[in-house]
């Protein structure tokens, strides 16, 4: 792939904006000058994940992850520090200069993951000019379409598609087109036929034929696989046909619609959950975009994180089929364990989301699943208590079935107000079903994390708040809220040989003296420390004698060097989406801190000097500091050299004359820092 030119890579990183691409993912709240959601990369329920938008950078202080708007997008799709570029420069319409002239073979040299995304497009628009371009297309898959009620424009957006009835249309326009036939079959775009022995026959057949095709997108809009609908009329024929999982498809972490629906689900703070893709595409067109489907399988854990990313409240909407409310109660008690706010919409019996807003119109469809709605627990309790009502071994049953999903809901407060309802749903004083519940927790195994909900009282207590910071820690944690190093950092530190004895220790004295100038280097380098000297031109000339010795530290410090003496210095927002992953990560720890001051400082008008105040001081202490690391580093050589004995008397002397030269030196940079030094006796 040709190398994307620096003035295009510095365009894509002044064009993207770090809160719009990461709130495309998660939901971000301002809290001080930073934005908090939780981390898209582990599970967590209370938010560690900061994003800083004046220096274009994000941290998760749970799980490390850290960088600027090119890195997040390389660690929440996976994608090459190339690709993460390309989708960047398309979702802001920056120009990127065309590619070398490249052999098919060539351009599918990328690593896996990438060659195969770039298969799945292409099928997807082969699909796609199959249903408008060919008299099959035409008359059978946009026929269907049309008939379903789904105009040119949601088509066109859900980039539907028709297979032709076929044995090997796909897979002779893949190889026509140059596409490896091994990415076609690990996609599952095409089948390798066996023998009974199961042994390779040597023939190959399309996976789809004759079905309507609805492209499966990723969050970020990729396409990573297909649903496919037979038009035919055969038992025998699966009516669904999905992609199997593959590198870039693993259907419990994606939802249909979802690239659609991700800004309608933020707007409204509420996603729609139904079943099927004629689902999506039918409320999509009907106005209510803010909807997903899970494609018929079971809810996974994966996927209800995929909806807490965009919004705390999700409704589902039932088809009117008993069989299935009761198989779709157990995945619903998943969204509460999830924290969700679930809510629950029934449909008339014989009529799906789809074909009831084909049945009613779009504006009495609105009006009915607002009129209709009710949380999930009352739903529940309604549901299983109507068919248990005259029978009292049914009706226990009942109870603890419902007692089972409050189980799930993870505020404290939310249970305690259920299991109000469920006893005046029940008939039951209160203690009673709290009891029951108590019972419950006891006898059930853990949950997902390990350990049931507190199970609340008849007479709950309130638990103390933690007690607050006082104004010295808040000042102490906003000025010392960034670490010295992490174990992954020193691992980058440390280099190909580093081994668990590194990793042990993440930063020695001289590491942080290094990284003590090289911080204060690439945050304030333009900032004046004198008139007209520049914190860049004072630390350079100062420690011009002075190299850096750990590797990472040194490379950027030469770089920014370099940059300097051409008059071009580079800004902490062009370093933070450096090639070079180690450096992405230490400028993401330089510019992130976990604390904001308190803003009662500020209406308190009690001025708190900061780094930025005094700017003089700390490039004074850092090259001090830095100094005196080297000399008692020497120091410790040369009496290294005083008992070693493989010298001669004069080279010994010359080391003890070299010692008391750096003691002197010591004593004197420990005088500049103001630090008192115990003579030895």
């Amino acid at each position: 792939m040709a190398r994307i030119p620096k003035e295009t890579v510095d365009q894509i990183i002044h064009t993207a904006d770090i809160l719009e691409v990461v709130g495309d993912y998660v939901q971000l709240k301002r809290q001080g000058q930073n934005y908090w959601a939780c981390c898209p990369f582990h599970n967590e329920k209370s938010p560690s994940f900061s994003v800083n938008p004046s220096k274009g950078l994000y941290k998760c202080f749970g799980c490390g992850k850290a960088g600027g708007v090119i890195q997040f997008v390389m660690d929440v799709e996976g994608s090459s520090y190339p690709e993460a570029l390309r989708a960047l420069a398309k979702k802001y319409g920056v120009a990127v200069p065309e590619e070398e002239e490249r052999t098919p073979e060539e351009q599918l040299a990328q690593n896996e993951r990438d060659s195969q995304y770039i298969v799945s497009s292409w099928a997807k628009d082969h699909y796609h000019k199959l249903l408008q371009n060919t008299e099959e297309g035409m008359g059978v898959g946009y026929a269907y379409l049309k008939e379903r009620g789904l105009n040119l424009n949601t088509i066109q957006t859900f980039e539907l598609g028709y297979s032709l009835d076929q044995w090997d249309d796909l897979l002779k326009a893949g190889e026509k087109a140059g596409y490896q036939l091994k990415y076609l079959e690990k996609t599952g775009l095409v089948i390798k036929r066996e023998d009974e022995q199961g042994h390779d026959t040597g023939r190959r057949y399309d996976r789809f034929r004759g079905r309507v095709m609805f492209p499966i997108h990723n969050v970020s809009g990729r396409v990573v696989g297909f649903g496919a609908r037979t038009l035919k009329r055969d038992d025998k024929m699966a009516k669904y046909l999905n992609s199997p999982e593959s590198d870039i498809y693993h259907k419990s972490d994606v939802l249909y619609g979802l690239f659609q629906a991700r800004q309608p689900i933020r707007q409204a703070e509420v996603c729609y959950l139904v079943e099927g893709y004629l689902d999506v595409l039918s409320l999509h067109q009907g106005g209510i975009k803010n909807v997903v489907a899970s494609s018929g399988t079971s809810l996974t854990e994966g996927q209800i994180r995929l909806i807490k990313r965009y919004a705390d409240n999700v409704t589902v909407l039932y088809d009117g089929d008993a069989a299935g409310i009761k198989a779709s109660l157990r995945g619903t008690d998943l969204l509460l364990e999830g924290g969700l706010n679930v809510r629950v919409v029934l449909f008339p019996d014989g009529d799906d989301p789809d074909s009831y807003i084909r049945k009613v119109g779009d504006q009495r469809f609105a009006d009915y699943i607002e009129n209709q709605s009710q949380d999930f627990i009352t739903f529940k309790t309604t549901l299983v208590a109507r068919e248990a009502s005259h029978d009292p071994v049914k009706k226990a049953e009942a109870i603890r079935e419902v007692l089972h999903s409050i189980a799930k809901v993870p505020d404290g407060l939310k249970r305690q107000v259920f299991l109000q309802q469920t006893a005046v749903a029940f008939g039951f004083e209160e203690q009673v079903i709290i009891t029951e519940y108590n019972k419950l927790l006891k006898t059930s195994p853990p949950g997902r994390g390990g350990s049931q909900p507190p199970a609340p009282s008849a007479n709950p207590r309130p638990t103390a708040p933690p007690r607050p910071l006082t104004p010295e820690e808040e000042i102490e944690m906003a000025m010392y809220g960034v670490t010295s190093g992490s174990e992954e950092q020193a691992a980058q530190l440390a280099g190909p040989a580093a081994g668990p004895e590194e990793l042990a220790h993440p930063l020695d004295l001289l590491q942080q003296c290094e990284q003590a100038v090289l911080r204060l280097l690439v945050l304030y380098g333009p900032h004046e420390v004198q008139p007209d000297v520049s914190v860049a031109h004072y630390l350079l000339s100062q420690l011009e004698d002075t190299p850096l010795r750990t590797p990472l530290y040194a490379q950027l410090w030469d770089e920014c060097r370099a940059a300097f003496l051409q008059g071009q210095l580079p800004t902490m927002r062009q370093l933070a989406h450096h090639e070079d992953g180690a450096i992405r990560l230490l400028l993401a720890d330089f510019a992130t801190e976990r604390y904001d001051l308190s803003p009662n400082w500020r209406i308190k008008d009690i001025h708190v000097p900061t780094e930025l105040n005094l700017l003089q001081l700390a490039c004074d202490n850092a090259i001090l500091r830095l100094n005196k690391c080297h000399v008692q580093r020497e120091r410790q050589q040369c009496l290294a050299q005083l008992n070693d004995a493989r010298l001669d008397d004069n080279e010994k002397l010359n080391s003890l004359l070299r010692y008391n030269e750096l003691t002197k030196l010591d004593n004197q940079l420990a005088q500049l820092l103001g630090t008192v030094v115990a003579r030895n006796a």
